[in-house]
């Protein structure tokens, strides 16, 4: 019975992260200061809705923490500029199409941002993926 139990948990945590919009790869584009950001990201999520993954902006990738609640995505990670460490923290609500927007505070700086993100095209599913059965 406990290994029922632990399959059951075990194929619940997968299927839920197969469905959730937010794991896979992103393409993220912003602005902050009038500086052009552009960023490639993977997330992952588990149960609690909590993200992981990385981040890759200017050759270098920054592991990524975040929560998910309803639509509302918020996840940080380092960055450097001119050799100062930084924290750039992005806040964005999931669209209906499956995009995020939001904001960028980028921290010991104190400037703002804002950001579109959009999934990565081989995250997504093509017209022509379907079933064989359905074909």
């Amino acid at each position: 019975m406990k290994r029922f139990a632990a399959l059951v948990l075990s194929l619940t945590a997968t299927a839920f992260a197969a469905t959730t919009p937010v794991a896979g790869s992103w393409k993220i584009y912003g602005d902050v200061n009038g500086y052009p950001v552009n960023e490639s990201c993977t997330f992952s999520i588990d149960k609690d809705n909590k993200i992981t993954g990385t981040c890759s902006l200017s050759n270098k990738s920054y592991d990524v923490t975040g929560t998910l609640e309803d639509t509302k995505l918020t996840f940080k990670h380092g960055g450097e500029y001119e050799g100062q460490a930084l924290i750039l923290t992005w806040v964005g609500t999931m669209a209906e199409d499956g995009s995020l927007a939001g904001t960028i505070d980028v921290q010991p700086l104190g400037y703002p941002g804002t950001f579109t993100a959009k999934k990565a095209e081989e995250d997504k599913p093509k017209a022509d993926d379907k079933p064989a059965a359905a074909q």
